[in-house]
């Protein structure tokens, strides 16, 4: 039946969690759907089709429905829609002269699964943007690691002068050192570009996905001194949802050297209530 082969393309396509989201293989999707491989390829075929029993249709309707309900891909067909698609094709294998009126409306079915599904599309945008922003933001936060690491080279070099200067003359006042304004300058716009951005995802209503973003960036790209300024300016933009979600799972998902150092960061910055949270948070 090729009607049926659009949701075993959905339901391989997708994977599982076991699986860590890579396509099912065959075998996979067979025992998922309660039958084996081989029956999966008749049910497909354009040479010797099979027509599946009324139990497969409905466990393949269910576990698609699942899968679309997770994803946000639209089926565009019913299971009623679906049985009936198989009495159609059962009653033409068989002769059935009733059941020839039913040959426009199998047609018009399968044309509807194999139609392009419009959210499909549209999620599947969204997947693409969310990764390319990642990927800038990975880009841009090693162009300052490297500013950062030359900036750190040429102080280890005057540190060495003054040391020599120390030891021969009669020692010399301290310069005043611009290491630490710069990198807070550096963290501060690598903490306001990320949330910017998220800013920007939840000002659309798109709430999850803004938090997908800090989560993946104070992870993946940022320092926990970075981390911290990031829940400070979404507390200065009043995005506090934001700022207590960003606590809960950095605490939940980091080591617990680097939560004790965002804390600690945040209790420089006079978020006591924060640094708080973020401790509580990583006991939890």
């Amino acid at each position: 039946m090729r009607h049926i082969k659009p949701l075993l393309c959905l339901l391989q396509a997708t994977g599982s969690a076991e699986s860590g989201s890579k396509p099912r293989t065959q075998a996979e999707l067979a025992k998922l759907l309660h039958s084996n491989p081989t029956s999966l390829s008749r049910f497909v075929s354009l040479a010797d089709p099979r027509i599946p029993s009324p139990v497969f249709i409905k466990d393949l309707y269910k576990a698609a429905h699942s899968e679309a309900a997770t994803t946000g891909h639209d089926l565009g067909v019913t299971l009623e829609a679906l049985q009936d698609l198989r009495t159609s094709a059962e009653g033409e294998r068989r002769g059935c002269q009733q059941c020839v009126e039913l040959g426009e409306r199998i047609d018009s079915l399968t044309q509807q699964l194999n139609a392009p599904c419009p959210s499909c599309v549209a999620y599947q945008k969204e997947q693409e943007e969310s990764v390319a922003e990642v990927a800038d933001l990975r880009k841009r936060m090693a162009a300052l690691r490297a500013e950062m690491q030359a900036m750190e080279t040429i102080e280890a070099g005057l540190q060495v002068r003054l040391a020599m200067a120390k030891a021969s003359r009669t020692p010399l006042p301290v310069p005043r050192r611009q290491r630490d304004r710069q990198r807070s300058k550096q963290e501060v716009t690598a903490a306001r570009q990320l949330t910017a951005r998220a800013g920007e995802l939840d000002a659309a209503g798109k709430e999850n996905e803004a938090l997908g973003l800090l989560h993946r960036g104070t992870i993946e790209l940022l320092t926990p001194a970075e981390t911290a300024l990031v829940i400070v300016e979404l507390r200065q933009q009043k995005r506090d949802h934001l700022a207590d979600n960003l606590i809960h799972v950095y605490s939940r998902d980091q080591a617990d050297r680097p939560v004790m150092a965002v804390a600690m960061e945040l209790h420089e910055e006079g978020a006591v209530d924060d640094a708080g949270a973020v401790l509580r948070a990583a006991l939890r």
